[in-house]
């Protein structure tokens, strides 16, 4: 089939394409249900979306916005297959063959976005630490964002032991992947405040999943011992993240 339209010739396009069907590929195999395999399917579209948006604007400012919506994309796919690994749903050779892909698409992406003379340049840009230093991605050396999978970790063997029914184990769930998502997508955005926004939705996730064991002692459906290792990991991940907001906050004042 011939390309009809720009974004068809460019690379980090296909490249997407090919990694929402190895996306789609590996979810088909994993039977268990947890609310990260949502997130990750959708991330992976994202991609695809908004680099075909992208590149169909003249405007530099409109281009840069879907590309970094991509990029962002890219991230939370990162994130999510972290997740996945911690959850036992992937193999580590599976996860390191996601980011592999993801590392080329995150480079060509930045490459997109430095580009104002060609809707088809795709130059490589080193955004990454690299492969041999066991890191793939910026945020994935940052302390907040290791604590945050051991909350994952955490979270998945509270379940294995307690009975907290259909709506609080959901609940739980959505909030400590958005709080690992929301650390990575934000650790990567280009503009100024959309770091500041994602950190803030990752803090309320984490101030959710606090309240919520605290509820569930409340109302008799666990002991506090059983919550206690969960708290300390949160009484870690708060602090850092305010932290890291008062970082940028200062930055912004400083710019």
């Amino acid at each position: 089939m011939g390309l009809a339209l720009g974004h068809e010739k460019l690379r980090v396009y296909q490249r997407g394409l090919d990694y929402a069907s190895w996306t789609h590929s590996t979810l088909a195999h994993i039977e268990q249900s947890a609310g990260v395999l949502d997130h990750w399917d959708r991330a992976a579209e994202s991609i695809v979306e908004n680099l075909a948006n992208g590149n169909s604007r003249h405007a530099a400012a409109d281009r840069n916005r879907y590309f970094d919506f991509a990029f962002g994309s890219a991230l939370e796919c990162a994130a999510c297959l972290d997740i996945c690994v911690c959850k036992k749903l992937i193999t580590i050779d599976r996860q390191d063959e996601g980011k592999a892909a993801l590392q080329q698409i995150v480079n060509m992406t930045i490459g997109l976005r430095k580009s104002r003379s060609s809707y088809v340049k795709e130059e490589r840009e080193e955004y990454i630490a690299g492969q041999n230093d066991e890191i793939y991605f910026a945020h994935e050396g940052l302390d907040v964002y290791k604590i945050a999978l051991k909350l994952i970790v955490w979270f998945d063997g509270f379940l294995d032991v307690t009975d907290l029914g259909a709506s609080y184990a959901t609940r739980l769930d959505k909030w400590t992947t958005s709080l690992v998502l929301n650390i990575a997508e934000g650790n990567g955005r280009f503009s100024e405040a959309d770091p500041v926004r994602f950190l803030d939705i990752a803090h309320t996730s984490a101030m959710r999943v606090a309240a919520c064991l605290d509820l569930l002692v409340a109302r008799r459906q666990v002991k506090v011992h059983q919550i206690e290792d969960g708290k300390q990991i949160l009484a870690r991940i708060v602090p850092l993240l305010l932290g890291l907001r008062c970082y940028l906050d200062e930055q912004a004042d400083q710019g």
